[in-house]
């Protein structure tokens, strides 16, 4: 009982509830192992729980059609997470994988929500859990749209090169047409660019490009080898 109320009092969603309430929470709470490479909930299940880690890791992954994993947020010991059924009795939007030997706690929503609903200071702490989900998912999204016009512009970089062997070139294009020949926006082209000199990969100004480490813009263009 020790440890549940440890981890308990450890969400921050929890923390504006009563002690009495803390208590309650602790006695409906399931304790469930997991082996490496199970999982706790598929996509697509029906799943209104919401769980504490108490050792071990958690992946929950997004996976293509195809197979290719999208992306995937780590719940570590002593995090929660929410699974988006609780709200909407809609399917998982992810798996849950297990990727370590763990141990969690468990609730049914039916546990969790009515605690929630009545407590303020709860409801303001799981709408900011929420609001770093969203940003989360925002930067994800951008990462994906950033990989293959990065090659893209990579690619385009490297051929400016080709037929020079000094490390600095006259920069003859403007983002403009460097957009109109990858496929993008002069934002996204200017938004790499800082990207890659932030990465040391190449200098740039008004006038002219240096590259500065060919091997790793190289690597980037090959990321995208099949665009």
């Amino acid at each position: 009982m020790e440890r549940i109320s440890e981890l308990i009092a450890g969400v921050s969603e929890f923390a504006g509830l009563s002690e009495q309430e803390h208590l309650e929470l602790a006695q409906v709470a399931i304790r469930k192992s997991y082996e490496r490479n199970e999982y706790i909930a598929h996509y697509g299940d029906v799943w209104p729980y919401l769980f504490v880690v108490d050792t071990g890791l958690i992946n929950v992954v997004k996976i293509s059609t195809k197979g290719r994993i999208l992306g995937a947020l780590q719940v570590q010991p002593e995090q929660v997470f929410w699974s988006p059924t609780l709200f909407d009795e809609g399917p998982l939007p992810a798996a849950l994988e297990v990727k370590e030997k763990s141990s969690i706690y468990l609730w049914h929503g039916s546990h969790i929500l009515p605690l929630v609903q009545r407590n303020p200071e709860a409801l303001w702490a799981l709408c900011l859990m929420l609001m770093r989900r969203i940003r989360q998912a925002s930067d994800f999204i951008e990462d994906l749209s950033f990989q293959p016009v990065a090659g893209r512009l990579a690619r385009l970089i490297i051929a400016q090169f080709e037929d020079s062997t000094d490390i600095r070139i006259a920069r003859e294009q403007t983002l403009d047409e460097m957009a109109a020949m990858i496929g993008t926006t002069p934002v996204m082209v200017c938004k790499i660019l800082s990207r890659f000199a932030g990465e040391g990969m190449i200098t740039v100004n008004r006038t002219e490009f240096e590259m500065t480490d060919k091997t790793a813009l190289e690597k980037i263009a090959n990321l995208d080898s099949g665009a």
